[in-house]
């Protein structure tokens, strides 16, 4: 085919693969009702629904911490804040209900989705740079249909519009290692302080920005006289350019820096563990580097793309080393990559707090590796017999095919109602009125008190607010005892803490033994309600496992109905994967009043050591 002809059908390829990649990343933008159950997007939303910003301005104000523009929380940055702030009063001008904290989400959600198409147009060009056109259509196409981004996608958090900053900031260094300018310098500072003022994780963008301008002068040096002072100088002004941007889109970072300062390091004092918080404490005894990569392979990506990405990742590094000792200045632009993926991963894979979406940032070069690889494979087997062009072909098409069903599965997620609304409409027609519920704390709270309508019945119930976190000791258990003498129901919105809290006996014996005494329907209550929502395709299931680790009893009900249906069990998916939008909530009622005696007798192996632990 002549060539203007293949570019042609190149850009109409890349053209649908961004339409389809839309399509997926809006489809049922409104899943969840507007309820909101991710704390990240609440808690975002929140902050930008209170900004203010005067006018005409009075800058005594607003350039002191007291500002009513100063967001005063900088877990994240600033710049996703107020780029929601700045785009749902835009869009109020069409749909006043948009301006809205009830409404914003849908601006907010199509600003991730548009930010995650970007990133699989920016990996598309990477690629091109890197592998040829065939490989960068084929790891667009890959990241279209990959499952975190498309959930992620579906949330109105920082991590698309982080990870678009990261390969843009990445895609212009490509530019600098076979072109180092002093003009670069410029849309590579600003890439990258708006990456930094997206997340501050994206501070070790600063490897492959300065292996870019080193390698980049180093092998311009061999053609040409160039003096090495470009790689300094492009260095500093690229720093130095990250920084003024940085400081323009967040730039109560220096107005209100203790704050600032406060805000980043607990936040990296929770990822490394450092301090003890319980939404973390779910990682206690997980590997580093192996559970985040089992984690990714299983659920973000998908088996057949985990393997060909992780496959791919490690045959490109050892393909840049060696591509290092022919001819050094063949490998630079391979490198920049490379250094960003092992740099970072090195990083984040070492972390306490493992949350699937501290991966993002490098899963899109899985994707670009696996095409790579499988591009090759294909290449490396022509000419040879048939089992081996049939098994590389054959290899490929499981990769290509496996992550399209696996996506297409997942969206079944998406046509679901939310398992939290489906279980509040269930509680509020089916309990009765004055009925005394067990619920837990550090979990949202079924029936939902933001209910509306149908929904609206969190009032009408006695609630026992459990402190399953709180340290184990004798009040504690004659607490537990109190409310499961008082209650009528006990509500589990999610495995968040009965997958965390036996995992830890020694620390919780007494609330170990009670979630393994509930969940063998010893107490008296037995299961009478759970929805479990799973990716489906064709019939068949995709079930993240949360009775396996740690291992429960599974109660009646559930083992009854589950063992109908035709389910692949992946083993336990990360809390994060789950939990924000398709929980398992399980209802169980009192079926059997056990008296105060007997309730002491099934604890009587753990009080003692429940008690003296608090001491």
């Amino acid at each position: 085919m002549p060539k203007p002809r293949q570019k042609v059908l190149s850009r109409l390829i890349l053209y649908l693969i961004l339409a389809v990649a839309l399509f997926l990343r809006l489809y049922h933008i409104a899943w969840d009702g507007g309820y909101l159950f991710h704390p990240d997007e609440r808690q975002i939303l929140v902050v930008a629904d209170e900004l203010a910003f005067p006018w005409p301005p009075r800058w005594s104000l607003l350039l002191s911490p007291n500002s009513p523009w100063n967001p005063k929380f900088f877990a994240y940055g600033s710049l996703p804040i107020y780029l929601l702030r700045i785009c749902a009063n835009l869009a109020g001008h069409l749909d006043a209900r948009l301006a809205s904290l009830d409404s914003s989400f849908y601006v907010g959600r199509v600003l991730s989705a548009l930010f995650d198409v970007g990133t699989v147009l920016l990996l598309y060009h990477l690629g091109r740079e890197l592998y040829g056109r065939s490989v960068g259509l084929l790891a667009a196409f890959l990241l279209a249909f990959t499952v975190l981004h498309v959930q992620m996608a579906h949330f109105y958090t920082v991590d698309t519009m982080l990870v678009f900053f990261v390969f843009l900031t990445l895609y212009l260094a490509e530019s600098v290692v076979r072109r180092p300018r002093l003009r670069q310098s410029i849309l590579l500072g600003g890439a990258w302080g708006l990456a930094l003022a997206t997340k501050v994780s994206a501070v070790p963008l600063a490897v492959p920005i300065s292996l870019a301008w080193l390698w980049g002068v180093l092998a311009r040096r061999q053609k040409e006289r160039v003096s090495f002072w470009l790689a300094i100088g492009g260095l500093i002004f690229t720093g130095g350019l990250a920084l003024i941007v940085f400081l323009l889109c967040e730039p109560y970072a220096l107005l209100d820096i203790v704050a600032f300062v406060v805000d980043v390091f607990h936040e990296g004092r929770m990822a490394r563990g450092t301090i003890d918080l319980p939404y973390t404490r779910q990682f206690a005894g997980t590997l580093p580097y192996l559970y985040p990569l089992w984690q990714t392979g299983v659920w973000s990506l998908g088996i057949p793309l985990g393997i060909g990405g992780f496959g791919g990742a490690l045959a490109a590094l050892f393909s840049g080393i060696r591509l290092l000792g022919r001819d050094w200045r063949k490998a630079g632009p391979l490198l920049v990559p490379l250094s960003w993926a092992w740099i970072y991963f090195g990083i984040v894979g070492s972390f306490h707090a493992k949350f699937l979406r501290y991966m993002l940032p490098i899963i899109p070069l899985f994707c670009l590796w696996a095409a790579w690889g499988m591009d090759g494979l294909v290449r490396w087997t022509r000419g040879k017999g048939w089992p081996w062009r049939g098994g590389a072909w054959l290899f490929g098409s499981t990769v290509l095919v496996g992550t399209v069903l696996y996506c297409v599965a997942f969206l079944h997620v998406y046509r679901q109602e939310h398992p939290w609304i489906q279980a509040t409409r269930w509680l509020c027609h089916h309990v009765p009125i004055g009925s005394c519920l067990m619920i837990e704390h550090w979990d949202d709270p079924l029936p939902m008190k933001q209910g509306i309508g149908e929904l609206q019945c969190y009032n009408d119930y006695c609630i026992h607010v459990f402190p399953a976190y709180d340290p184990d000791d004798e009040a504690k258990l004659q607490t537990l005892l109190d409310y499961l003498e008082q209650s009528d129901y006990i509500v589990l919105s999610s495995n968040r803490l009965y997958d965390t809290i036996p995992r830890l006996p020694q620390r919780y014996p007494i609330t170990s033994r009670y979630y393994e005494l509930l969940f063998g329907e010893r107490l008296g209550f037995e299961l009478v309600y759970y929805v479990a929502v799973y990716p489906q395709i064709f019939g068949i299931r995709l079930v993240h496992d949360t009775f396996i680790d740690p291992p429960l009893p599974r109660p009646r009900l559930f083992a009854q109905r589950e063992a109908r249906y035709h389910s692949i069990n992946l083993g336990k998916a990360d809390e994060s994967f789950s939990v924000y939008d398709h929980p398992m909530p399980l209802v169980f009622q009192k079926k059997q009043r056990l008296s105060r005696e007997q309730l002491l007798v099934l604890f009587k192996d753990v009080r003692a050591s429940g008690h003296s632990s608090a001491h």
